[in-house]
């Protein structure tokens, strides 16, 4: 027995994971964590090459323990997005082909240097020489032999955000608003106009025709140009023959006609036999339609920005070196779904009256001196009076107790805890959720006055 996942499922699956972050009822978070280097031991202070996440329950665990902060994930900061084709003059493009398993793995698309995406449905007999610029419904050939589809032109907002070196942005309009005036009302000035261009392609009266045929068997003996049939569930598709030394050559549309799912081309007359081709179909709702199927949209970008310390809940004047998607996290000690906009990931200490925190250093391991409790400093905070800590596999999760010394290492800094209450709890329950996402990172430094730009490609 065979089988297959097919494109569409794929799609599919992207589809829903956007709708899962739109959901007012599913939270989504990015969060950053692990403040300590990559290394075994907590005497090796060196970092390493960041360690390959596994796809292990205890890799998990380890990367709740390294939180610092999460940041809610809203539905503008999630696109699907393709790989980046840039139109370059003396590149060669692929054309449109229904019947090639692996097209969307080829450049038959690009985005121009004027953010317009098109959709090659014919390539010419060599490079390509000419940018195309028009945003007609129906495909128009270049004078170097290209045939572009207009698909849509990407927007400041989305190239902002999902456009990079590696990927493009790429959405789908809905077309069911009840008029046209209600469209322009509740879309932006970009997917408007796209909201126009997929309308127009759906209500072509060539949607689904027949733009291309590839001859699949020459034949033998034709003397004269063989009459060329076309079947199938659409109408109207006309199409005549060439040869050359006895042989079908080249078949070229003279009608693309509407609404094809399948299609049967045959030769007769001509005085051969045996030639054989197929019509290239268009994706299930035409060209230029639907956009996120059509070009194979099964990654998703997910981009955050991160600003200062987002309200005190991710800390500054540190770093990080994972980042972690985690759906429907906890507020601690509830099953409540968290909703706040930042949540704080790591527990604290409390020191008693008199000692100055500030004495000890970010990133020093701490050891109660009674528990033997050992911990990272993550962030100093010299008007409370804490000091924020996580533990992993190098530090052990042994716990503090309450009115203990506190060493630090580094700065060989001693103070007491609090006599009662002095270890503090997160915002968020460490382990809730799930983590859908994980990447181990070279550490990323952060100030007060500096934005991470936290790009996130995911492919389903």
């Amino acid at each position: 027995m065979t089988a297959i996942v097919t494109t569409l499922f794929r799609v599919l699956n992207a589809e829903n994971f956007k709708e899962d972050i739109a959901d007012s009822a599913t939270s989504v978070y990015v969060g950053i964590g692990k403040s300590d280097v990559w290394s075994l031991t907590t005497s090796d202070t060196t970092d390493t090459v960041p360690f390959t996440p596994a796809d292990a329950i205890d890799d998990f665990g380890e990367a709740y323990q390294n939180l610092i902060g999460l940041k809610l994930i809203g539905s503008s900061d999630v696109s699907h997005v393709i790989p980046r084709h840039t139109w370059t003059s003396g590149n060669s493009y692929y054309s449109w082909d229904s019947n090639d398993e692996s097209i969307y793995d080829k450049a038959f698309y690009v985005i121009t240097s004027e953010f317009k995406v098109y959709k090659c449905i014919k390539a010419g007999g060599s490079a390509s020489t000419v940018q195309p610029t028009q945003t007609f419904t129906d495909p128009q050939t270049e004078s170097d032999g290209y045939s572009w589809k207009y698909m849509f032109s990407t927007g400041v907002a989305d190239a902002e955000k999902f456009l990079t070196t590696s990927y493009m942005p790429v959405k789908t309009v809905p077309l069911d608003f009840v008029s046209d005036a209600a469209a322009e009302a509740a879309l932006s000035e970009a997917d408007y106009a796209q909201y126009l261009n997929q309308k127009g392609s759906r209500d072509s009266s060539t949607v689904k025709g027949i733009e291309r045929v590839v001859v699949t068997a020459g034949g033998t003996g034709y003397t004269s140009a063989p009459t060329v049939t076309i079947t199938g569930d659409g109408t109207g598709a006309t199409a005549t023959a060439a040869i050359a030394a006895g042989q079908v050559t080249a078949v070229t549309i003279t009608a693309k006609g509407t609404n094809y799912t399948v299609v049967d081309i045959t030769f007769s007359g001509g005085g051969g036999s045996d030639a054989g081709a197929r019509g290239v179909l268009s994706p299930p709702s035409g060209h230029g339609v639907d956009p996120i199927s059509e070009l194979g949209a099964f990654f998703v970008s997910i981009n955050s920005q991160l600003s200062g310390t987002e309200g005190g809940d991710l800390t500054v004047g540190n770093d990080f070196r994972q980042i972690a998607l985690i759906k429907n996290p906890t507020n601690y000690g509830t099953t409540t779904i968290s909703t706040a906009t930042t949540l704080k990931a790591t527990r604290y200490l409390d020191f008693a009256s008199g000692v100055t925190v500030t004495d000890y250093q970010v990133d020093e391991l701490l050891v109660g001196q009674t528990s033997g409790a050992q911990a990272y400093v993550v962030e100093i905070n010299a008007g409370t009076g804490l000091i924020y800590f996580h533990q992993n596999a190098k530090t052990g999760y042994t716990s503090f107790i309450d009115g203990e010394d506190i060493l630090g290492q580094t700065s060989n800094t001693t103070g007491a805890l609090e006599a009662a209450a002095a270890v503090g709890n997160p915002e968020m329950q460490r382990g809730s959720g799930k983590i859908v996402f994980l990447e181990n990172r070279n550490p990323i430094n952060r100030t007060a006055t500096q934005i991470e730009d936290i790009k996130i490609i995911i492919e389903f």
